[in-house]
């Protein structure tokens, strides 16, 4: 009798064993196809492949950011995705870097450097990663590091020598998170650049907005990405209700169309449709944030100015020191600019030059936004400071 149970009963629970197994089989394969590490996406695409392919070329044209907005652009493919540059300018011109701010697009510049132009100069303006037709690179910090190659990638793609021996370096314009890009960038490579202009810079700021310090933006990947996309929208005062810009079937061919005037420019259109249409912005702006040098980044800043102040030479060759021995830096500063504290960075700047002796200041009247409003009065200032001809 107890044999007979014991048969009944490994019958009854083999047959109940075999389906459960194979459901917890399945069950596992099924996590493991879930969980099972994909490919890691190296970039998110800027509107150069997101938008322009399927619009017309009078659509593009009439973009707040037209793809031909400045003159001599050029799409560079790198190790962290495909960036635009722009530059034009006389060859045998003094060369200039001019260096965005962390939320809007190259064109904001794009006045200083039509006047820098008539004046002589061969300009170049690049997107920073994630802005305007640069694509956002993934799985890497925004860092001094990542923008100074940038930089590298743009000056090695022109036509022009901008880095070797016989270029005679070039100068370096940086507004904002600009600024703080081209002091580090200055500081790793004080042999390549001639003359520093910050305008509004960050790199030592003693403070940002409130918005920037929040728990979010520290640790993003603990924040669904529709809220921190509403986060970022709130902290530049963008707009949620803004829709991508509409596609048909017409595709771009790649022309420049008509001559954008630089007149037409309207800086918080431009932003407000980088938001709407830039995949990559929200993540490279959070990641800016963080990593970026827009603070404590005074060991890079200290470095250079100890250049400038000759007490380094700045060179990897002892027999020709940098262009920067003994010469002055010229910072700008906005009278009402709430982000960029005239007195906090400029009292910064003396401690670390010791004195005034090379570092011109200079103010304009308006808030952080001068470099547009003020483009006239800025233009000046660095004409003069460099003493660049008028008239050329």
């Amino acid at each position: 009798m107890a044999a007979l149970l014991l048969s009944s009963w490994s019958a009854t629970n083999s047959t109940i064993a075999v389906p459960s197994i194979a459901a917890f089989a399945l069950l596992l394969g099924l996590v493991r196809f879930v969980t099972k590490p994909k490919p890691p996406r190296r970039t998110i695409p800027s509107p150069r492949d997101t938008l322009l392919p399927f619009i017309s070329c009078s659509q593009a044209a009439s973009l707040p950011y037209p793809p031909n907005f400045l003159p001599g652009p050029r799409d560079v493919d790198t190790p962290h995705g495909i960036m635009r540059v722009y530059e034009w300018g006389p060859e045998d011109g003094k060369k200039v870097v001019l260096i965005h701010g962390d939320t809007t697009p190259a064109p904001m510049l794009g006045p200083i450097a039509m006047g820098l132009e008539k004046r002589g100069c061969r300009v170049m303006i690049l997107d920073l990663w994630g802005r305007g037709y640069s694509d956002a690179p993934l799985n890497v910090p925004q860092d001094a590091t990542l923008f100074a190659m940038q930089i590298l990638f743009a000056a090695a793609s022109s036509p022009l020598s901008w880095t070797g021996a016989a270029s005679g370096g070039f100068s370096i314009i940086g507004f904002s998170l600009g600024g703080g890009i081209a002091m580090s960038f200055a500081a790793r490579f004080p042999y390549l650049i001639t003359s520093i202009v910050l305008l509004a810079p960050g790199g030592i700021l003693r403070y940002v907005p409130n918005e920037y310090e929040t728990l979010f933006f520290r640790y993003p990947f603990l924040v669904p990405s529709r809220f921190l996309r509403r986060l970022v929208a709130k902290t530049l005062g963008l707009s949620l209700t803004g829709e991508p810009t509409k596609v048909n079937n017409f595709e771009w061919n790649g022309g420049t169309g008509p001559e954008i005037p630089l007149e037409t420019l309207d800086v918080a259109a431009a932003v407000q449709w980088q938001f709407d249409n830039h995949q990559g912005f929200t993540q490279s702006f959070i990641n800016t944030s963080q990593n970026g040098p827009i603070m404590r980044q005074q060991s890079d800043w200290i470095k250079i100015c100890n250049v400038i102040k000759e007490e380094d030479s700045g060179s990897p060759s002892s027999s020709e020191p940098s262009k920067l021995c003994n010469s002055k830096m010229l910072v700008v500063f906005g009278d009402a600019d709430d982000i960029v504290v005239a007195q906090d960075v400029s009292e910064d700047l003396i401690r670390m030059f010791g004195g005034q002796e090379h570092v011109k200041f200079k103010t304009v009247s308006d808030g952080h936004g001068f470099p547009v409003t003020c483009c006239e009065e800025v233009i000046g200032l660095i004409s003069d400071f460099w003493k660049l001809e008028s008239d050329y």
